[in-house]
């Protein structure tokens, strides 16, 4: 299951500086988490499944294709930041060659031309860069229409994005708008609909099942990065 935090935008800065400090593994917030939970899962059920649903099928292929493009190409900047910390600047620069080929020469996204030119991505787990770091990922927490994440991680992710943010107005208002978009909202859906696969129809109770399986990931992705 994978548990992305590339959609947590700015939300997390406002939490960053109000929460005590916790163990990764500690739920200091279960009250204010369920909470999210169960909206998150009412959003999926009554906005995000019915809009995929009325519009999956009619959107041509090509139309879908180019959307995941430009989707990929705005996210280099979890990928431009985890070579950062971990010390990585060919990393850094390859994630920032991507976003800039792929952002003029690709047409705002829509074309994978970096890739043609032998610039792969480099994709990193961002939680398995932060325990690199020997940073603590944080409490967990859930955030509204982003779901589970840990509290340190999140928020230095939301400072990389609120800077990209930041330097793309500069360029153009338009593409700092869709980039903020893309990621923060755009990316909302996907990160939301695993949601799917919880047991809400059992006696589990579907929030300890997604907790679980969060700080699993969080536990493994810091034993690979040690």
């Amino acid at each position: 299951m994978n548990y992305k935090i590339s959609q947590m935008g700015l939300i997390a800065v406002l939490f960053f500086t109000t929460i005590p400090a916790q163990s990764t593994t500690s739920d200091p917030l279960e009250s204010f988490n369920r909470v999210m939970f169960n909206f998150n899962h009412s959003f999926l059920e009554y906005v995000v499944n019915p809009t995929t649903d009325l519009l999956g099928s009619r959107l041509p292929e090509s139309v879908i294709n180019a959307g995941q493009n430009i989707y990929s190409n705005f996210t280099e900047i979890e990928f431009l930041l985890n070579g950062i910390l971990v010390g990585d600047p060919q990393a850094a620069a390859i994630s920032t060659g991507r976003f800039v080929v792929n952002a003029t020469l690709g047409i705002g996204g829509i074309f994978d031309v970096a890739s043609s030119l032998g610039m792969n991505r480099i994709e990193r787990d961002f939680t398995g860069s932060i325990c690199q770091t020997g940073l603590a990922p944080g409490p967990y927490i859930v955030f509204p229409l982003v779901g589970p994440a840990n509290l340190y991680s999140a928020a230095v992710l939301a400072t990389g994005i609120a800077i990209e943010v930041y330097l793309l107005s500069f360029i153009s208002t338009t593409l700092a708008l869709a980039d903020f978009l893309l990621i923060d909202i755009g990316g909302t859906a996907s990160a939301l609909r695993y949601m799917r696969d919880l047991p809400f129809n059992t006696d589990a109770d579907p929030y300890l099942v997604q907790r679980t399986e969060h700080l699993e990931y969080v536990r493994s992705s810091c034993e690979k990065s040690n």
